[in-house]
């Protein structure tokens, strides 16, 4: 197979060369996919949010959401692939990421070690806290030979006030979409994993701010959860049929909720198991003042190839 663009195991002039490329033009697009223009790369790696149009905001006490997307060639179903980021680690003081694919709500600290799906797809969550801003590199590894290695650069904005509204990640085509992920007993069951960000005038800072979409919760037939910003910990799911932590008192209750902050901003995981394909409104409310209603569309595709 080419290499299309991508490193193996063992790093190269080259490798090395693309990165400090990347380093000072992080919106190209072979350093969004991980790998070269006019071929079809073995193994990509994407956060979003990240871009001109849909920059990456710290939110709450320099809190960092995204979701990171690993595509691979088909041939490697089943495989599994380890998503890591130094530069976070070091970034950050504490950094998780989070996956539903064996059936419960999982963090794993510094490094996801996850399985592809049929379609040489996974995806999970990243949660950074006291982090700093700047440029990360985030790469994913197959841990079975040939070991390819993809690579993106994500930009850390630090909190800032930003246009109101709610918005979904991640996009396809500047719309809140998503692939699923998952249809084997390693890879998860139709598992989608969303965040969405509330912004708000400054002026309601510090108020409440509620989320919530009964079409998207439907949609997950075995269990779905939201983790808001603020919080290090998920709130209790809705149903029984979910193998998450649900007992601890201390969870924040439904409908999810937290504070906006200093700039107006918050964001809202979403993560859900067994969900049907199509578009879900999502509302988040701003408890206070006029009491502000925004509402998106996120819309959950089948599995499919998307490299």
């Amino acid at each position: 197979m080419g290499m299309a663009g991508i490193a193996s195991a063992k790093t190269t002039k080259a490798s090395k060369k693309a990165a400090a490329t990347c380093a000072k033009h992080a919106n190209k697009k072979k350093c969004q996919s991980g790998g070269s223009a006019g071929s079809a790369p073995e193994i990509t790696v994407s956060v979003s949010p990240n871009g001109t149009s849909n920059p990456l905001f710290e939110v709450g006490q320099s809190e960092v959401y995204a979701v990171v997307q690993v595509e691979t060639q088909p041939a490697f179903a089943g495989d599994q692939v380890n998503i890591s980021s130094s530069q976070f680690k070091s970034s950050c003081g504490t950094l998780n990421f989070d996956t539903i694919s064996q059936g419960y709500d999982q963090k794993m600290p510094n490094t996801a070690t996850v399985y592809l799906d049929n379609e040489g797809n996974a995806t999970v969550v990243l949660q950074g806290y006291d982090c700093a801003p700047g440029l990360d590199l985030v790469e994913a590894d197959l841990a079975v030979v040939p070991y390819y290695t993809a690579y993106t650069w994500v930009t850390v904005n630090p909190p800032g006030v930003t246009p109101p509204g709610v918005f979904g990640e991640p996009q396809i085509n500047g719309a809140a979409q998503e692939v699923e992920t998952g249809d084997t007993p390693n890879s998860g069951d139709s598992d989608i994993y969303a965040v969405f960000f509330v912004e708000e005038n400054p002026v309601y800072a510090e108020q409440t701010v509620e989320i919530g979409s009964t079409q998207l919760e439907d949609r997950c037939q075995t269990g779905w959860v939201w983790i808001p910003s603020n919080s290090d910990v998920p709130p209790a799911p809705n149903t029984t049929g979910y193998k998450g932590e649900v007992t601890n008192s201390t969870y924040p209750p439904i409908p999810p909720s937290t504070v906006l902050d200093d700039d107006g901003n918050a964001a809202f995981i979403f993560k859900g198991t067994s969900c049907a394909a199509g578009p879900s409104v999502v509302v988040a409310d701003v408890l206070a003042g006029t009491h502000d209603t925004f509402t998106t569309t996120f819309t959950v595709l089948p599995p499919a190839v998307t490299i």
